[in-house]
């Protein structure tokens, strides 16, 4: 599922180097700080001084990347394993915000729909506090009764194009931005029905074949809740 959010809204690599040599011309950078698969080195705080953190920046540093990398480069020979440390950093922050801030009813409900599970995942990139307002109004609709999925996804669109972070307010460009790229695709992502064998490491999945795509992120979800 992460790599679904960086192939369909982050980037690739950007350092204010970059705009110091001339290998990025654009001002609107002037207060950007390095970034990598829309994880901020600076902004995203407490994330880079995980382990996964730690490792994912320590990769990219080896590389000479803030001298040498181009402008949205995804790391050339190093992204398959910069995309699966990317994942590494993001997923136990998802969990963590999602323990904190969705009701298990309205979490089961998201994990075993995949446009969902995308959203919740991509608040993840978004911070806490959205990631907070997010689950707040899926919280609200889940004990209101309802579960309709296609419903909840409309919730989850509308929370992020019609509104800012506090109720009420006007929403924010760039997750407003966000809201209406995923609304092109979220209603076609699968679900899948999920089940975990308590009495075996083992995790069982049962999807069809379009939901490939989100096995890796049930396992991290099961793997970090041990």
């Amino acid at each position: 599922m992460a790599e679904l959010v960086i192939n369909k809204l982050e980037g690739g690599y950007y350092h204010p180097n970059m705009l110091a040599d001339g290998r990025v011309k654009d001002q609107r950078y002037a207060n950007s700080g390095e970034t990598m698969f829309g994880i901020d080195r600076k902004a995203g705080g407490a994330i880079n001084t995980t382990e996964a953190g730690k490792k994912f920046w320590a990769v990219i540093d080896n590389a000479n990347a803030k001298n040498t990398w181009k402008w949205n480069y995804k790391g050339g020979a190093l992204e398959p394993q910069l995309r699966k440390m990317a994942a590494d950093v993001m997923y136990p922050q998802y969990d963590k915000y999602a323990s904190a801030y969705l009701t298990p009813q309205a979490r089961s409900i998201i994990e075993k729909d995949g446009g969902l599970l995308f959203n919740f995942i991509y608040s993840t990139w978004n911070g806490p506090g959205w990631f907070k307002k997010f689950a707040s109004d899926i919280n609200e609709k889940v004990k209101q009764g309802v579960t309709d999925t296609v419903a909840l996804k409309k919730v989850a669109i509308d929370s992020r194009v019609k509104e800012g972070l506090q109720k009420g307010s006007p929403p924010n460009s760039l997750v407003a931005q966000g809201g209406n790229k995923i609304a092109q695709f979220i209603y076609d992502l699968p679900s899948a029905a999920i089940e975990v064998v308590k009495k075996n490491p083992l995790i069982t999945a049962t999807v069809t074949a379009a939901a490939l795509v989100i096995i890796y992120i049930t396992v991290k979800l099961i793997r970090n809740s041990k």
